[in-house]
């Protein structure tokens, strides 16, 4: 099995858009923030998630859409060159499954299963932030800015995205995209960012766009982050960030605007920041494996870019999991197959998925299947501080 699947991804790396080998050739990546490759080794990676770590103060959670557990198996081969010992991921000890299906269906769709990682809370599919009768549910951004924490939001595709909303706004369906584009701008996240400017900017009105033109410090893409940032350098205002979206190309830019938000977000009480990585699930209804698999590798290097604040900030909590499966993704049989055939379906399927956890209580998820409700539940706790 593992020569037929070296031998497939071998040549899967001969024709992908992605040139491993030398991660700096990313397109997006100017080295304007960070060290362009999130720089770490084996021996860092598993200093930390072996380490002593605190009661938390901060809570993040990773979401890789769409990404099933055989995502990650391939891409473990597609990782060499990028980081010698593989996924940063799979460094990590203390990791499970968890169970997805929504109320009303074993499948879910992004709305539900997002909303069962807020809220803790099983709902129907489309539903944003709210239980089976259409009641609001409190969502973990709600939570958090309760407790006097900050509130982080990124995601690389669009604001009004059912995962992202799940976290912080509440509405009958996922399909009300201006609805939720304007929700989210009025709740008025510490750190805010998505994929495109002018997709928000249009939708914005009322109180949404007088937050958005006079509370926010705006960079219009990824490109003028460090213009804008560099006017505020003591993080005194609520900062919005438009970034290029997920990308067929292994990306640093998730990764440097996770480092970003960390940086905005520390403070004496502490944060809650969720991190999106759209491309494994956007590529599974495209039939796209290099797509697919760049997409972990992407998510990949933003778990790296956490672990290594964790190594300064042991008062952290990390979970990274992913809504469903997309895909039906298998692993190869034989030298003959290809990548796309991998792909058995275009659509999401009730599979389980991988929970990864560091910090103090993440062995609770350890060699043990959860269901995505209790992820939110064991979240909510630790937001509380119980």
């Amino acid at each position: 099995m593992k020569k037929f699947l070296s031998v497939v991804l071998s040549l899967f790396l001969v024709f992908s858009l992605c040139a491993c080998g030398a991660p700096k050739q990313d397109a997006n990546y100017n080295g304007w923030y960070t060290d362009g490759e999130i720089n770490i080794t084996k021996k860092q990676v598993q200093k930390i998630v072996n380490g002593e770590f605190d009661t938390p103060k901060n809570v993040i959670l990773i979401i890789g859409d769409g990404m099933g557990p055989n995502d990650i198996t391939l891409a473990e081969e597609h990782a060499n060159g990028v980081y010698d010992f593989g996924l940063v991921l799979n460094q990590i000890k203390n990791h499970g499954l968890a169970t997805t299906h929504s109320a009303d269906n074993a499948i879910t769709d992004s709305a539900a299963s997002a909303t069962a990682l807020s809220t803790g809370v099983k709902t129907n599919n489309d539903y944003i932030g709210k239980d089976v009768d259409g009641n609001d549910l409190k969502t973990m951004a709600e939570l958090a800015r309760e407790q006097g924490k900050k509130v982080g939001i990124i995601t690389d595709e669009d604001l009004s995205g059912a995962t992202p909303t799940a976290f912080v706004v509440h509405n009958i369906s996922r399909s009300n995209t201006k609805e939720l584009t304007n929700a989210m701008v009025q709740f008025k996240p510490d750190v805010l960012m998505c994929q495109d400017y002018i997709s928000v900017s249009s939708l914005l009105e009322g109180e949404a766009r007088t937050i958005f033109e006079n509370e926010y410090l705006v960079a219009k893409d990824f490109k003028r982050f460090k213009n804008v940032l560099d006017t505020d350098a003591n993080c005194e205002k609520s900062f919005f960030g438009f970034l290029n979206g997920f990308s067929t190309v292994a990306s640093y830019n998730l990764a440097q605007c996770t480092e970003v938000a960390l940086k905005r977000l520390e403070n004496d009480n502490g944060f809650f920041l969720m991190i999106e990585s759209s491309g494994t699930d956007k590529y599974g209804h495209k039939n796209n494996m290099t797509g697919k698999l760049n997409s972990v590798v992407t998510l990949d290097r933003t778990v790296a870019a956490v672990l290594k604040f964790m190594s300064e900030n042991p008062d952290t909590l990390l979970i990274v999991t992913s809504d469903h499966e997309n895909g039906g993704v298998r692993l190869p049989e034989n030298d003959s197959e290809k990548l796309s055939d991998l792909l058995t379906v275009t659509e999401h399927t009730a599979a389980d998925v991988r929970v990864f956890a560091v910090g103090k209580g993440s062995e609770y998820f350890s060699g043990k299947t959860v269901d995505n409700t209790d992820i939110g539940k064991f979240l909510i706790k630790t937001i509380k501080g119980e």
